[in-house]
């Protein structure tokens, strides 16, 4: 037992003195009387007082012992409870099997779970684990060994990366809720690529008993490691497909890689890989049907972890996307600069259709990958609700203000407050700069910070909280805003393109500016053509709006339940291969998932360090190389004031009690 504040418990005993005092040493003497003769005085029956005396005694006890609690409260008295580990007589046996891609490899699998039928113990409490990225529970705490049997055969490989940090904590976080030792044993390959960065993500809780039972080997793998491909091709013979062919732990080799789409093959190369090193191939041209294709880089050569030699990537072919160009300032030049930027570049994947507000009202704007509005003024109102729509259900609008939108109270469809039309003056400011330019906005990235440019007019506009002001001209007002709506965004350039408000669209940041935005805008490089197992697809991003995404998985079977699908907002990718996924407005993306290429290492942890993570459950007790790595968890405190006082709060009533009746009988 120990005192937070020791000093209180020293000044209780202080005052203990005073009921001392007032009890023993100030007690009433009477001195006798003589008289002369008691011959006059009334005989009567003498009372004794040795009653009285044992009551008074008591009542000083509890006066004592009141005080001293109350300062044994104040002192905050507490025991030094051993962790609740250390209740060995009820041990949880956890079985723990590694299933995860690595796992694959010739019979480890099969291997791993004979092992974990033989560590079963006839009649001891135990429970079935799996282990990839994620810790999966396979059964119940139970004795039944039929139960745990059924449990350790029904686990089958997956597509996860292992990870030993993750084991680790749910471990620590199984210990603390059951209260309970622990005997793991744990079925691995001990793959080195699953080992965290810093051992400390290992360490078990006190009393944890770990067992780490290898069923891996060091072998040479080859792998196709990346795959860069355009997410989207209008022309297919232009299409270049280059890939990364790794090798582990291997001799260098030569390979033949093969280009499939479709499950169709369209060419192969051989290439000379360098020992433990990489090699690049490059493929031209691809071929197949307008839509999405099924693109697969795969090596023909089997090897040891022949599951790898292929990897996944998504490709759509499709036309040039038209881009909806609403202009209502025929004597302007802004069109024809817009178009040319946008058309010119290389890279450019969209053809401009300019219409006017009344026109476009009969056109389909899904059809549209984003819409334009070059200084709309009152005449857009007739279509701004089929506007709303258009955004809320996934499309883009990008406003240019100008003059006439200077005129409006609001920017149309986005609703931000316009505070008027600011003009330079030929005054001291000549014109206005670009300041506070965010580089990281995918606008923006490579426009040089819009530096050099000179805005003479630009719309004032307030940009409230919930939007994105991506860049601010040096007077603080907005100059480049988004606007998040439902599935879709709006994005305001407070000034025009028409080389008049300012000198943009004669700078050489303009194509960039226009191409990036175009191309954000447009979704067209918004994903990756492939992604890793584990990681999450947004499948919206309003997450207010009820709108129904389907996702088809690898196998042919629904990745969601119906209530997932007008619910959830993202989709873990549990597998390889490719989800079909079908948004509203009949938007439709494939989504290709690859293994994470970590696990194509086939190089395993060394025994030392397997014996380090066994001996981090035994703390410093353990001795040897473990006792200089992992401390001993220490007993933790436990105060029990609270008992004093309530202690404390029975001997006051007593005291009262007691003090009481002695009154009335002195009374």
């Amino acid at each position: 037992m120990g005192l937070l504040s020791p000093w209180w418990l020293a000044a209780g005993a202080i005052g203990a003195a005073l009921p001392l005092w007032l009890h023993l040493l100030q007690q009433h003497k009477q001195d006798p009387v003589e008289f002369a003769s008691n011959m006059f005085v009334e005989r009567r029956t003498e009372s004794t007082t040795y009653q009285r005396k044992l009551k008074y005694k008591i009542l000083m006890a509890l006066r004592l012992l009141l005080l001293i609690l109350i300062a044994l409260a104040f002192a905050q008295p507490f025991l030094r409870k051993p962790p609740a580990i250390l209740n060995v007589g009820n041990t949880l046996n956890l079985i723990v099997v590694d299933n995860s891609f690595s796992m694959r490899e010739g019979n480890r699998l099969e291997s791993a779970k004979r092992e974990a039928n033989s560590a079963l113990t006839l009649g001891a409490t135990a429970q079935i684990w799996s282990m990839g990225s994620h810790v999966s529970y396979l059964s119940q705490i139970s004795k039944d060994r039929s139960e745990l049997t059924g449990a350790i055969n029904s686990i089958g490989p997956t597509d996860e990366k292992s990870s030993f940090a993750e084991l680790s904590r749910a471990l620590r976080d199984s210990s603390r809720s059951n209260a309970r030792p622990l005997k793991v044993t744990l079925i691995t390959d001990a793959q080195r690529t699953a080992m965290p960065p810093s051992f400390s993500d290992l360490l078990l809780e006190t009393g944890t008993e770990l067992k780490i039972i290898d069923v891996g080997r060091k072998l040479p793998n080859y792998t196709v490691e990346t795959v860069n491909a355009s997410r989207t091709i209008s022309d297919l013979t232009k299409a270049k497909v280059n890939a990364t062919v790794t090798a582990f732990n291997a001799p260098a080799a030569k390979k033949t890689v093969a280009l499939k789409v479709n499950g169709k093959k369209l060419s192969s190369k051989t290439v000379e890989i360098p020992e433990n090193g990489r090699a690049t191939v490059e493929f031209t041209g691809l071929d197949g049907p307008y839509g999405w294709l099924r693109g697969e880089v795969e090596i023909e050569d089997e090897d040891a972890l022949k599951e790898d030699n292929h990897f996944f990537f998504a490709v759509e072919r499709a036309d040039p996307r038209k881009v909806l160009l609403i202009d209502e300032q025929r004597n302007t030049r802004a069109a024809l600069y817009f178009k040319s930027a946008l058309e010119s570049s290389a890279q450019s994947f969209f053809a401009v259709e300019e219409m006017s507000a009344a026109a476009a009202a009969n056109a389909k704007l899904a059809n549209y990958a984003f819409v334009v509005l070059n200084d709309p003024g009152s005449n857009v109102k007739g279509i701004e609700s089929m506007l709303k729509q258009y955004v809320e259900a996934g499309g883009a609008v990008w406003i240019a203000a100008g003059p006439q939108t200077g005129t409006l109270p609001t920017i149309p469809i986005a609703g931000l407050k316009i505070e008027g039309s600011k003009m330079a003056t030929r005054g001291a400011q000549r014109f206005f700069a670009a300041a506070n330019v965010d580089p990281t906005f995918p606008s923006l990235r490579r426009t040089g910070r819009l530096e050099g440019v000179r805005f003479f007019q630009y719309v004032s506009v307030e940009a409230p909280q919930g939007t994105v002001v991506a860049a601010r001209l040096d007077t603080g007002s907005p100059l480049l805003v988004e606007k998040k709506m439902g599935e879709g965004k709006v994005l305001v350039f407070a000034s025009t393109f028409d080389n008049v408000s300012n000198d943009l669209p004669v700078k050489p940041g303009f194509v960039p500016f226009v191409e990036q935005t175009a191309t954000y805008l447009g979704r067209v490089e918004e994903r990756s053509s492939s992604y890793l197992v584990d990681s999450y697809l947004d499948l919206r991003s309003d997450q207010k709006r009820s709108s129904s995404v389907e996702v088809i998985g690898p196998k042919g079977e629904r990745a969601l339940t119906l209530k997932e699908a007008a619910s959830a907002n993202t989709l873990r990718l549990i597998e390889a291969g490719f989800y079909d996924v079908r948004r509203e407005n009949d938007r439709q993306e494939l989504v290709a998932v690859n293994v994470d290429r970590r696990e194509s290492d086939l190089d395993i942890v060394s025994r030392e360090n397997l014996q380090l993570w066994e001996q981090s459950g035994k703390g410093a007790a353990a001795g040897g190389q473990a006792g200089s790595v992992v401390d001993t968890a220490a007993p933790e405190p436990q105060g029990f004031w609270w008992w004093v006082a309530l202690l404390a709060f029975v001997t006051l009533l007593a005291e009262s009690l007691l003090s009481a009746r002695y009154l009335q009988v002195r009374a």
